[in-house]
């Protein structure tokens, strides 16, 4: 694989990037960054992990995981770090809800869960509202 010189990078698309976005891209730091809807937080994202697969500087095993809350937020990163990468490099983006990230390390885990805790093999992780609906048998919406 060779990988393009962090210096050399270039957002894709040939998107500009405001200074304090590209300082966030491109740093080695960790930033929270907070905007409402609509402000390109998650251009911002697949901006960044394009950044660490395209050049490399991403940590050991080079592979960028991206955790959403929802499954069109999980399968929209997906979609925009696989147009910016290419197919070879995207392989290496794992994108997933909370939920299925939990559920994974469930699964992979699920033998060391003591026999009386441990869930059925058929369990299911469900909404909380769908799961007091369902308790309580009424609709909350």
């Amino acid at each position: 694989m060779v990988y393009i010189e962090p210096e050399n990078w270039k957002p894709i698309d040939n998107l500009e990037l405001e200074p304090a976005a590209l300082e966030v891209v491109t740093n080695d730091r960790n930033y929270s960054v907070v905007a409402g809807p609509g402000a390109g937080k998650t251009e911002l994202l697949a901006q960044r992990a394009s950044f660490l697969l395209q050049t490399g500087t991403c940590i050991y095993p080079r592979k960028v995981l991206a955790l959403s809350y929802k499954k069109d937020a999980e399968k929209n990163i997906k979609e925009r770090v696989s147009k910016r990468v290419g197919v070879d490099l995207a392989a290496r983006f794992v994108s997933l809800t909370y939920d299925a990230f939990a559920k994974s390390i469930l699964d992979r885990f699920i033998s060391a869960i003591p026999e009386p805790y441990r869930p059925k093999i058929n369990y299911q992780i469900l909404n909380i509202n769908e799961a007091y609906e369902a308790f309580y048998k009424i609709k909350l919406s």
